[in-house]
């Protein structure tokens, strides 16, 4: 990061200690930082997704479930690659009041009997999107459905669908099975093979970053109770053992951080590469979150799965991250493919 991206992490990290949920959602329309990536024509500030990263890594400092991802990110970045007369007109308005679109089908292995069809030149949207977070606050609904085999991106009301099921997420987030039986939307992309494909490497990098400032904090919470916890009459922390997994679990942390870095950087790359450490990535951050995270829960002891302490909150945003868009099997296997192209 440069010096302007890190004075705003700073800045947002002193902005959002007391936060949480919708006030921390709040902190950042306040900030300006939720419309970074929208056009400057829309009143946006017209920035690249690597410019989020001050962002998300603030986000991880303090482990919140906002929708700026998913809201911010994702769909801004599908709106503005559509460029339709009524996405211009959300993106304004996200600009102007902060409100919330959700984000359907972006990972294919969600799809399940998602589709869509056409009917004289009318779309419909049939099927179950699975796990589309925050529904209850979208004005607007963004649904990615197989077309003839390739993905389509379409336009609906926020309170689209016959059916909802709303359940919790581990992390504490909300999300919904929504199901659509001929639910009329407006196509704004037939073939949105190439949009996704970038949109969903670009969120990859974004929770690279993410997860990195979570290990980070988890390091840290660790390094000061194994200071603090006594065994034997001395702290642990003295222990030559206990020394030897916090060496390690900073190592990963680091690991974590310098790919993440990597990713966000090769966003700007073609697309071969940028599937390359945008895979590699994936696969660091979830063999590194998954190490450090039960690390800094044993070294807890039973108190690191208690509600009091945040590590076990920390620990399971890191294993929705996990298989957050691909797990690490999927993206060993398209960083195999990449090399092999």
């Amino acid at each position: 990061m440069n010096d302007d991206q890190k004075m705003l992490r700073d800045a947002l990290i002193g902005r959002l200690a007391t936060k949480d949920g919708d006030a921390a959602w709040a902190e950042l329309g306040q900030a300006d930082v939720l419309w970074l990536c929208v056009p400057t024509a829309l009143g946006g500030l017209g920035l690249c997704v690597a410019d989020a990263t001050p962002v998300m890594e603030a986000l991880g400092e303090y482990c919140l479930p906002t929708p700026f991802l998913e809201n911010s990110i994702i769909a801004v970045r599908l709106l503005t690659a559509a460029r339709s007369a009524e996405g211009d007109r959300l993106l304004c308005s996200l600009t102007a009041s902060g409100g919330h679109i959700a984000v359907a089908g972006l990972d294919s292995g969600l799809w399940g009997d998602l589709r869509a069809e056409s009917l004289g030149g009318n779309w419909t949207i049939s099927g179950t999107a699975r796990l589309v977070l925050d529904t209850d606050k979208a004005s607007a609904l963004l649904v990615i459905a197989p077309n003839a085999g390739l993905p389509a991106l379409f336009l609906l009301p926020g309170d689209a669908g016959s059916e909802r099921h709303h359940y919790a997420t581990i992390d504490g987030r909300k999300a919904s099975d929504v199901r659509f039986d001929q639910e009329p939307a407006t196509l704004l992309i037939a073939d949105a093979s190439e949009i996704v494909e970038a949109v969903t490497d670009e969120a990859i990098a974004c929770l690279a970053v993410e997860a990195a400032a979570l290990m980070a904090r988890l390091v840290r919470d660790t390094v000061d109770y194994a200071k603090q916890r006594q065994q034997f009459g001395q702290p642990i922390a003295k222990f030559q053992v206990v020394q030897h997994r916090l060496v390690d679990m900073n190592i990963q942390a680091r690991r974590a951080a310098a790919i993440a870095s990597r990713a966000m950087a090769a966003l700007a790359e073609s697309g071969s590469e940028r599937a390359r450490v945008v895979s590699a990535a994936k696969v660091t951050v979830a063999q590194a979150g998954r190490s450090i995270g039960q690390q800094a829960v044993q070294l807890h002891g039973g108190m690191g799965m208690t509600m009091e302490l945040t590590i076990g909150r920390y620990f399971k945003r890191l294993t929705v991250i996990e298989g957050e868009f691909g797990n690490a099997d999927r993206h060993l296997q398209r960083y195999a493919a990449t090399l092999a192209a």
